[in-house]
């Protein structure tokens, strides 16, 4: 056959417009994505305002890694999860039985043992559970012009202006050197005091007004007011920190030495709303990343028997960089390792935990943002998250996004049990981190998955019901293998 010429530019140029006109490319055609809401039962609907309501009284209550672990461990407990020991005989370790284990009283771990032997791998929904907040630092307690502050430093990154004029609460422990342990929980009932850090009125701030938008307030002024009544200089005192001081004493047994081995986080006192008025949004402090911390226990809560192992995986310092209880440390894999050394008859090598993890998939669970209506220039319209979208599978590229296969395996899953899913990727230059590398880096399947807000980071995020909802279906799903 006669080779035919090749085709001059001109040509070119004709032929890509004739095919751009008659034949749709696969990038511009619809992938199916749309809102979950039209596609609700009315009873589903119901579904899905019974668990928002159930969301808010667990975000309400859990406004810390340490406040999510207990009411997670009394969550646990009354659903049959039994707590994990070292020595806990092989007998109890059959298919359907329930556990938890804790570490250091900031992570937490569910899971429901499968038919499978643990070393053939395990499905693992991971979650972070701390959140962005202002801390006590170890000397806490300053007096400026009689009135007495907390010095604080920032767990996160925040906007700092959006933390001032806002009700905050004190929550979280002291650790005194005898031994005991004082918990803390102030300004989150209803006729609890509360703290705040005051801004200047407009009328005075004259000479502040050329401040960029980082330094409107800078983080060494997000120091909140505590007290401010003069000192009882008949009782000894000379400040105002001094009457505060004493009145921790007073009620709680505190000196200003027990501050220097003290966790205590201030946070905002608003509990969770819906918002607006068909109630299709709430919105609550810390939905990164309590709030998939709170789908993942509910979602195990409802495994029976699996195949495969399921574990519900919460870590604290996400927002910081891992410590002793976040997920580099080796407390995870010593759990893993127990729990093969007693399913194996205590015949465990480390070879097990490898192939265990080998044959591991993991969704690594965060927020993610959501197109702002009043600010939508930052993102891609056609790639990014929406409101009511459904579950986000989140492609950040750059080698932070699943592998093509496994990335197929799961939109199979999603598709056959009729979870609503969307996709999220951001533009150069934006966008998080996840900590699904540690996963990844013990060869695991990873795909990183969430929901979509708005206004995080700040005092009060903001979710769609429906996202909540289909996350917790997507989860089952991938429990159920």
């Amino acid at each position: 056959m006669p080779m035919r010429p090749p085709m001059t530019p001109i040509a070119c140029v004709v032929l890509a417009a004739a095919i751009l006109v008659n034949t749709p490319m696969a990038w511009t055609q619809d992938v199916g994505f749309a809102s979950a809401w039209p596609q609700l039962m009315p009873a589903e609907r119901d579904q899905v305002m019974k668990f928002a309501d159930d969301f808010k009284d667990f975000m309400g209550k859990a406004k810390s890694e340490m406040f999510f672990v207990r009411e997670g461990v009394s969550f646990a407990e009354a659903r049959g999860f039994r707590k994990w020991q070292s020595n806990t005989p092989k007998a109890d370790l059959r298919p359907g039985s329930r556990w938890y284990s804790v570490n250091r009283d900031r992570t937490l771990v569910l899971f429901v043992i499968g038919t499978e032997p643990l070393e053939n791998g395990m499905r693992i929904v991971n979650t972070h559970i701390d959140s962005v907040r202002l801390e006590f630092k170890t000397r806490p307690f300053r007096d400026s012009n009689q009135i007495a502050l907390v010095d604080t430093q920032v767990h996160g990154g925040i906007k700092n202006y959006q933390w001032v004029n806002v009700p905050l609460a004190i929550i979280g422990r002291v650790d005194k050197a005898d031994g005991t342990v004082v918990w803390i929980d102030i300004g989150n009932k209803p006729d609890d005091p509360v703290l705040l850090v005051p801004d200047l009125a407009p009328h005075v701030d004259r000479d502040l007004r050329n401040r960029t938008q980082t330094d409107v307030i800078r983080t060494e002024e997000l120091d909140p007011i505590i007290g401010s009544l003069p000192a009882d200089e008949a009782a000894g005192q000379k400040t105002a920190t001094d009457r505060i001081l004493a009145l921790l004493n007073q009620q709680y047994g505190l000196t200003a030495r027990d501050f220097l081995s003290a966790d205590l986080q201030i946070v905002p006192a608003t509990m969770p709303r819906d918002i607006g008025l068909d109630r299709a949004l709430v919105g609550a402090y810390g939905h990164d990343d309590r709030s998939t911390g709170w789908v993942s226990l509910r979602s195990i809560a409802e495994v029976q028997t699996p195949r495969f192992t399921s574990v519900a995986y919460a870590v604290n310092n996400e927002e910081v960089g891992s410590w002793n209880t976040g997920v580099n440390s080796e407390w995870f894999s010593t759990l893993v390792s127990e729990i093969i050394y007693t399913q194996s008859g205590n015949q465990y090598n480390d070879l097990m935990l490898r192939r265990a993890y080998s044959r591991t998939q993991v969704l690594v669970s965060d927020c993610t943002t959501a197109i702002d209506p009043n600010f939508p220039q930052p993102t891609n319209q056609s790639i990014s998250a929406r409101l009511g979208y459904g579950l986000v599978v989140k492609e950040y590229g750059a080698g932070r996004e699943s592998n093509s296969e496994f990335f197929a395996k799961m939109r199979s899953l999603l598709d056959r049990e009729k979870v609503r899913w969307q996709t999220h990727s951001y533009e150069a230059g934006y966008g998080g981190s996840t900590i699904a590398a540690w996963f990844a880096g013990q060869n695991m399947d990873v795909m990183d998955v969430g929901i979509g807000i708005l206004s995080m980071h700040s005092p009060f995020d903001v979710s769609s019901k429906v996202d909540l909802w289909e996350l917790h279906k997507g989860f089952q799903a991938f429990f159920k293998n």
